[in-house]
């Protein structure tokens, strides 16, 4: 295999990720002394623009502003620098996707944030924005005053273990004040501006607030806010900022939560939460009182789970890349990787892989360290004769300077102590015979004496021995243990949108609700069935293939519903009650339940303890109500 790659000063270029009209961004890997290399990304400036010096100084002064940036949040900027008359900026390498580009995978699958995914989220950004907006400067202590004014789902990135990260800090500035000129340069943007931005007034941290209001909202209504077939009228809707209620979208959102939305959403910048500190406050309280067992390891799974290929794919380019050396001469600004079979000459000749028996990679994640394991062998036991133990001490000591080594040992002082030990060894040893022949000869007397010798057959007579213990079963003659299940269990957790749908797993109702965890066997596949009042129920199969496995089920709306009301007669205070085989709380018959009209439902109630019981299936027309009395006998 060959692949050409480029050489960018002191980092090798490896795979571009992302291209824009100004820059594009590259995988690269800086090269390290003593061969250690680290995974960064390289921002370039496209060369048409090289030369437009009010975009370069700008560039400039906000590249100063960004690497003041030092945020779990927030991508974190390394370098900076001037390469073949290109500027470049060397950035964090974020293993993961933009949330654009993650909405758009989800949809795919028919698969969707969760509401404590979604506040998670928006909590770390509120977090990354709010370090952002305090930031000084570390050379004078001056405050930065930095706005992003470009927080959109194309600048947070989520990495494949759940980090939430905010990037394109500080340049983001420049690149809106140099192309603010220019017609259509920043289509698809201005969904997520501000009503003061889209007016063309001063900004400040507010505005960022407002953008990442429309980002929480957009994620709770699974849709756009702001959009149209112009420009123009983009921004006149922003301007005018009507913003229809979340709860009438999507019903599941509490109420909390949609005040939080609105505040952000505010019209009027005093109305608005006036710094990200508070809205991630806000946002943090609501996930800890609402969502108390939410997890950011489970999101992590959710992330793999979500993007398994992807995720496998990026760590096999990985150890690829990490072959690639870089070119011993400045000169060259291409390096190539090579088939190793073949090495060219000048080029190390990078490790080969091991592969399993398929031909697949055997990747192996952790630090390439090897260590010699030859000298931790248990050495030979010495000859006990005295003759050749001087040459046995000599043999293990041999090292690098073996022979200085086995020159002391010739002329050691200690010699003939060593020998008297070796006396002093062996009078010991017949001491601990003589002790040993004593006391068998005692305990022969003693086991003679308990059992005398027959008279008639010269035999002892039998005893019934102790019980053995019970030993597992043999396997040629050898004791095995009882083979453990080579079955796991894991924790599997079921989540819904919306949530409190009631589970049952295989048939069964397990009286619980989402969101809920459960052990399961692994890799062995169960049905799961989620019913909600209103909504169509989800019936799917679920297999667990990792630990902290989770599932989140999308319940739909039911397009046609009927109202039925229950008069259970005869039920006593031991009734229960359940409609399409799942068990309901018993109403009051002033209060019906929703069932899906136009199909047949069927009605059971039951008593426990007298044993009576009733059926009844009923069908009833779109919007309409009907009343059913179960006589329980």
């Amino acid at each position: 295999m060959s692949q050409a790659v480029e050489q960018f000063g002191k980092y090798i270029l490896l795979e571009r990720v992302a291209a824009g009209g100004m820059a594009e961004v590259y995988l690269s890997k800086s090269t390290g002394a003593v061969g250690v290399n680290k995974f960064v990304a390289i921002k370039r400036i496209l060369p048409q623009y090289s030369d437009h010096q009010e975009f370069i100084e700008m560039f400039k002064e906000e590249a100063k502003i960004a690497v003041n940036l030092n945020h779990g949040n927030v991508v974190s900027i390394y370098d900076f620098g001037v390469e073949r008359n290109q500027f470049f900026l060397v950035m964090e390498f974020v293993e993961g996707r933009n949330l654009r580009q993650i909405l758009n995978e989800l949809k795919k699958t028919t698969t969707s944030f969760t509401i404590e995914q979604i506040v998670y989220m928006m909590k770390e950004v509120a977090a990354g924005l709010d370090h952002a907006h305090r930031c000084i400067d570390g050379t004078t202590g001056r405050p930065l005053n930095i706005v992003h004014r470009d927080m959109s789902p194309q600048n947070i990135m989520v990495s494949f273990e759940g980090e939430v990260k905010i990037i394109d800090f500080g340049i983001a500035k420049a690149e809106t004040q140099l192309e603010a000129t220019k017609a259509g340069t920043l289509k698809g943007k201005y969904g997520y501006m501000s009503p003061e931005q889209a007016d063309g007034q001063n900004i400040d941290p507010r505005t960022d607030i407002f953008s990442m209001g429309i980002v929480l909202w957009e994620l709770l209504a699974n849709d756009r806010l702001f959009t149209s077939n112009s420009e123009a009228a983009i921004l006149r809707k922003i301007r005018e900022c009507q913003i229809p209620s979340i709860r009438k979208i999507n019903p599941s959102v509490p109420p909390e939560l949609e005040r939080i939305v609105n505040k952000a959403l505010a019209k009027d910048r005093s109305l608005r939460y006036q710094t990200a500190a508070s809205l991630h406050r806000d946002l943090n309280r609501f996930l800890n009182t609402q969502y108390p067992e939410f997890s950011p390891q489970d999101f992590s799974v959710f992330m793999k789970n979500a993007f398994s290929a992807a995720f496998l794919e990026q760590r096999r380019k990985q150890v690829e890349f990490a072959k690639i050396q870089a070119q011993p001469t400045e000169d060259k600004t291409v390096v190539t990787q090579t088939d190793t079979r073949i090495p060219p000459q000048n080029v190390p000749t990078p490790p080969t892989l091991a592969k399993d028996e398929d031909g697949n990679l055997d990747i192996d994640t952790s630090t390439d360290i090897r260590v010699s394991l030859s000298e931790l062998k248990t050495p030979p036991k010495p000859n006990t004769h005295s003759g050749h133990t001087q040459t046995r001490t000599s043999t293990l000591t041999r090292g690098p300077n073996s022979a200085t080594a086995a020159g002391r040992a010739g002329t050691n002082s200690n010699i003939p102590y060593r020998k008297s030990t070796n006396v002093t060894a062996w009078a010991l040893r017949g001491a601990i015979g003589i002790a040993l022949l004593v006391i068998g000869y005692f305990g022969l007397q003693n086991f003679s004496a308990k059992n005398p010798v027959s008279e008639q057959s010269g035999m002892r007579p039998i005893q019934t021995p102790p019980t053995p213990p019970v030993l597992p079963p043999t396997t040629n003659g050898v004791h095995v243990s009882e083979p453990a299940s080579t079955i796991p269990d894991y924790t599997v957790s079921i989540y819904s949108n919306p949530p409190k749908a009631r589970i049952v797993i295989d048939g069964e109702d397990t009286g619980e609700f989402t969101p809920h965890s459960m052990r399961k066997k692994g890799n062995t596949p169960f049905s799961l069935r989620l019913v909600k009042e209103g909504y169509t129920d989800l019936v799917t199969t679920v297999t667990p293939t990792y630990e902290a496995y989770s599932f989140t089920g999308t319940l739909q709306v039911l397009p046609r519903v009927a109202s039925v009301f229950i008069n259970i007669v005869n039920g006593g205070a031991n009734s229960e009650l359940r409609i399409a085989g799942v068990p309901v709380a018993i109403r009051p018959s002033s209060e019906g339940y929703t069932i899906q009209a136009e199909v047949g439902v069927k009605i059971q109630a039951y008593n426990k303890v007298t044993g009576l019981s009733a059926e009844k299936t009923v069908t009833i027309p779109n919007n309409q109500k009907q009343t059913v009395e179960l006589y329980l006998k």
